[in-house]
């Protein structure tokens, strides 16, 4: 059985490394196909991976700030949804 994964990126980076593995042979879905094999093999990242950038650390906590002060959670997309139909209705 076959699965998909589905994922966000700037259409800037998407563009860059579209044409950088073209050039190595390779697709941005054999290309991350290889990775979480490796992921596998290695029983963990393949690489080296280092602390984050000032950018990144405060994009983090950006993220972990609006986790810990967000006002609803959901268990499914249909209950998030229903509270988004429900806030609609009563804007109206």
């Amino acid at each position: 059985m076959q699965s998909s994964i589905k994922m966000r990126i700037s259409e800037e980076l998407k563009n860059e490394a579209t044409h950088i593995l073209r050039d190595c042979g390779l697709t941005v879905s054999s290309a991350i196909r290889l990775f979480l094999e490796q992921v596998v093999s290695h029983q963990g990242i393949p690489f080296e991976v280092k602390r984050p950038s000032i950018k990144m650390q405060a994009a983090l906590q950006e993220a972990r700030d609006i986790e810990a002060h967000a006002s609803h959670r959901f268990t499914s997309s249909d209950d998030m949804l229903k509270e988004l139909s429900h806030d609609e209705k009563q804007e109206k």
